[in-house]
């Protein structure tokens, strides 16, 4: 590759590693933000707040492809797999997109069965989010954590605002958050 291109290449990698980077700092500010709409100062209030504070800072890698927002109901079946909703679409790190489904699992709302047969695909079709190592929690544990913390903070926002008790899906978010701080 010529001089003009390997210039190119760089300033790509460059421009690819600045989106990664602004896309962890998108989400980790949209944990902020729902972390700062509790009101209370109860025991619930200030366990979610310091599993957020306990967060530890995302490893910037270079930007891919992203959804932005995945969960598995972006996931429709009709004829063929579909992926909806790409409002969110750009570059980042695919592992923030598998960030919702680990965090479920990690808090016992998404069943081994099903956890392990949509890793297991994710994997066998070549997904980028995990690289090539064995433990795919080595990439999963950060952005699983801080959406943990995010989905709390909401919860705990909006039983508030309802004038109602945690549910037990709810009640599942700060328990694992309550594993977060004690890890």
């Amino acid at each position: 590759m010529g001089g003009g291109g390997q210039a190119a290449g760089q300033a790509a990698r460059r421009s690819s590693h600045a989106g990664a980077r602004a896309a962890a700092r998108r989400r980790a500010a949209r944990a902020a933000r729902a972390v700062s709409r509790m009101t209370g100062d109860g025991p619930v209030e200030q366990l979610v707040r310091r599993a957020f504070k306990e967060l530890p800072e995302p490893r910037p890698l270079p930007g891919l492809l992203t959804h932005g927002d995945w969960h598995l109901g972006q996931l429709v079946h009709r004829d063929r797999w579909l992926l909806i909703d790409v409002d969110d679409l750009g570059v980042g790190d695919p592992a923030w997109d598998l960030a919702r489904p680990a965090a479920w699992y990690a808090a016992g709302l998404l069943e081994p069965a099903v956890w392990e047969r949509f890793l297991g695909a994710y994997l066998g079709s070549g997904g980028p989010a995990l690289g090539q190592g064995d433990d795919p929690w080595a990439r999963l544990d950060v952005p699983a954590r801080a959406l943990t913390v995010q989905l709390a903070a909401v919860a705990v926002v909006n039983a508030d605002s309802e004038g109602r008790e945690l549910d037990e899906v709810e009640h599942s978010l700060i328990e694992s958050c309550n594993r977060i701080v004690r890890a």
